[in-house]
């Protein structure tokens, strides 16, 4: 079974140019954020589809992580403050 604890929840990000999809795009699966910009900039100058989807994850995804997923996180940062302050 999977650990809770260690989830990553995809939501839009918090430093978007336009509705923050990319840069929560890049959050979840670790991509540097100027780069999915420019590779979404490039293929929705000569594709349609790109456009369509960031539309539809803008309209999907949460602005913020959910209070289940933001408890994880407080969590998570507390335990990684007691340990490093044990060292």
């Amino acid at each position: 079974m999977q650990n809770l604890e260690n989830t990553n929840v995809l939501t839009r990000g918090e430093s978007g140019v336009i509705a923050g999809v990319c840069s929560g795009l890049a959050a979840h699966y670790g991509l540097r954020k100027n780069g999915l910009r420019l590779a979404f900039l490039l293929t929705s100058f000569f594709f349609i589809i790109p456009t369509f989807v960031y539309i539809v994850l803008w309209l999907v995804l949460p602005k913020y992580p959910s209070v289940e997923a933001m408890r994880r996180n407080l969590r998570r940062k507390a335990q990684l403050r007691k340990s490093v302050g044990s060292e």
